[in-house]
């Protein structure tokens, strides 16, 4: 939380303390006055202290100085009267959670009038500031009642944003925006129906069904309840015949052992077909699981119908912490589970010796789909990929310092995929954000300089480009200062790197050179620049940190499995990117004002659709 006026920025470390910092946000999004004893109540809740009047009294005294510090009259702004207090900020003040909840009521009403630009615009702005924790680490029932409000105003903001990308003609925003709407909230089943209505856009009715699936069990184990009609309409739509005029796909539940497949029956009137769906609907309902999978040409080999498909994962042995990579896969492999009804064995093993333990290489034949965490692979382990040609595998992020000749190793082998991270997308939002606060920070200066450590420039050579492109889109002129730590292991050779930059003039550091990146952000910190992390969320370095670029290792794992299972799964190399929410930023710093972060996300949703083919592979 911080408060801007006049060109002053007071951030919440000038507050008078927790009750300070909850004092300030509850006045200023109540906009009216507050009696004192409803303060308390905030402020203290059962814990209240015998003497709460006169420690009232002297939180608003100081917080009087404080805005006066930041250029208001501190007395004519927080005024007493009757009993209450009431903050009165001049005309023109920017509350940003109120002008959220302002813009996804406009974001509505311009959906109804299909204003679409607007509408996404709108909601956009919206998400951008109440996708942010609200007064994180506060507790009580005041800041839990606001969460939830706020809550509500970023699930409207998603639904606008899904309803709108998929009236425009864009189906994998559309799909994009319906997934986090459902991930926020479970039991609402519009967001489950706008999501089936973007996959089916996209032409991909079977994950639509895979949704309506998820649902469908939730309600069932959670709440006792069933889809609604307007739900189960959809559902029934896709079980009817495909747009396009081809022919019906026929979906049978999984027989029990030894018993004779369904017979079609043709020629036989409606009370049949009613039949059919009821029987279909029970046995869904009982639970029992429904596995369509096809083999589409050039995709592979997918399991044969009716046997459940054999996915082992291999990863590096994991590390405490969410960031740690192989957290992320072991992640997404059980959510896979539960998603696709697969049967999943996971080998987790050190990094200590180059390829993969024998007990590991004896059984992959035994599985359907390999995927193994690029740390692992080499160009010897296409022999063993060779060895056995009716198990599919893919290499997912593979080592850097390998990046080339797997490549050149998997792409002859009919059998394997490879698939790499598009960072140029995520580098450039980071780019545009570092100029944006570096200008901000010079106030009317000149020139605005920010600087990239990179490991290695065939290596990053995404990232390097998307962070240059990104500062010089925002600020025409930015100075981008390049430089490469050729190591990605040792801290101090980036700190001496960082500070050389700094020396000469950078106000923001990106460092994407692994383990060594640790050392520049560090000085970044000591220094009082910017730091930008690459590849995971550093924020956990200091409050140096502007932001991080992320690549989400999930994605690949869910995309692989998915597109195994459908049949779609290419051979060779593949790359995945901002396209499929692969790669982005996170942890935005607090400071950033909503105004740049409303910027951000425009910038995001205009090229998104130019980024699906931006980037050079890793090659």
């Amino acid at each position: 939380m911080a408060v801007e006026t006049a060109g002053v920025v007071l951030d919440e470390r000038r507050l008078p303390g927790r009750q300070g910092r909850l004092l300030f946000a509850y006045l200023a999004t109540a906009g009216r006055p507050v009696p004192r004893e409803q303060l308390a109540d905030v402020l203290w809740g059962d814990a209240l202290p015998t003497t709460w009047d006169k420690a009232l009294s002297v939180l608003v005294s100081k917080l009087r100085g404080v805005l006066t510090e930041g250029g208001l009259d501190g007395g004519r702004a927080l005024t007493a009267a009757f009993g209450c207090y009431q903050l009165d900020l001049p005309d023109g003040t920017w509350v940003d959670v109120l002008q959220a909840e302002s813009s996804v009521r406009e974001a509505e009403s311009l959906l109804a009038a299909n204003d679409l630009v607007k509408a996404r615009d709108a909601a956009g702005f919206a998400e951008s500031i109440v996708s942010l924790p609200f007064l994180s680490g506060d507790e009580g029932p005041w800041v839990e009642a606001k969460r939830r409000e706020l809550g509500e105003v970023r699930v409207r903001a998603l639904s606008v944003l899904a309803e709108a990308s998929l009236r425009s003609g864009d189906a994998a925003e559309a799909v994009r925006w319906a997934e986090q709407e459902v991930t926020i909230e479970p039991f609402r089943e519009s967001g489950y129906r706008r999501l089936m209505s973007a996959h089916i856009a996209s032409g991909d009715r079977a994950e639509a069904l895979r949704v309506y699936e998820s649902c469908r069990a939730l309600l069932a184990e959670e709440l006792g309840a069933y889809p609604s009609p307007e739900t189960e309409s959809l559902y029934r739509g896709l079980l009817a015949k495909p747009p396009g005029g081809g022919p019906t796909e026929t979906v049978h539940p999984t027989s029990p052992p030894g018993a004779a497949p369904p017979r079609a029956h043709r020629g036989r009137g409606p009370v049949l077909i009613a039949l059919a769906l009821v029987v279909l609907v029970a046995v869904v309902a009982a639970g029992t699981a429904i596995a369509v999978v096809a083999t589409r040409g050039g995709g592979g080999q997918a399991t044969s119908a009716g046997r459940t498909a054999r996915v082992a994962l291999v990863v590096p042995r994991s590390s405490p912490g969410s960031d740690d990579p192989s957290a992320q896969y072991l992640a997404a492999i059980a959510r896979a589970r539960n998603l696709y009804d697969i049967g999943t064995q996971t080998f987790e093993i050190a990094l200590s010796k180059p390829g993969l333990p024998e007990r590991v290489r004896r059984i992959v034949g035994n599985f359907d789909l390999v995927l193994l965490a690029g740390q692992f692979v080499d160009t010897r382990f296409a022999h063993e990929i060779g060895r056995h040609p009716h198990t599919r595998f893919v290499v997912l992020d593979p080592d850097p310092n390998n990046a080339d000749p797997i490549y050149s190793a998997v792409s002859r082998l009919p059998n394997a995929t490879d698939v790499f991270f598009v960072e140029g997308p995520g580098a450039y939002l980071a780019g545009y954000l570092s100029a944006l606060m570096a200008k901000r920070r010079a106030a009317g200066k000149s020139p605005i300089v920010v600087s990239l450590i990179a490991g290695d420039p065939q290596v990053n050579m995404n990232a390097i480009a998307g962070f240059s492109k990104g500062a010089a889109n925002a600020v025409p002129g930015a100075k981008v200062l390049e430089d490469y730590s050729h190591d990605f292991a040792h801290p101090s050779v980036c700190a001496a790197i960082a500070n050389r930059q700094i020396d000469h003039g950078s106000t923001a550091v990106f460092a994407a050179s692994g383990a060594c990146s640790v050392g520049a952000l560090s000085a970044a910190g000591v220094r009082g620049v910017w730091g930008v992390g690459a590849d995971q969320d550093m924020s956990y370095v200091g409050p140096q940190m502007l932001v991080s670029t992320v690549k989400r290792l999930d994605r690949a794992v869910d995309y692989a499995i998915r597109s195994y299972l459908h049949g779609t799964l290419p051979q060779g190399h593949l790359d995945i990117g901002i396209e499929r929410n692969a790669v982005g930023i996170v942890s935005i710093n607090p400071v950033v004002p909503a105004a740049i972060r409303a910027k951000l996300v425009r910038v995001e949703q205009q090229r998104t659709k130019l980024w699906t083919s931006w980037a050079t592979p890793m090659r």
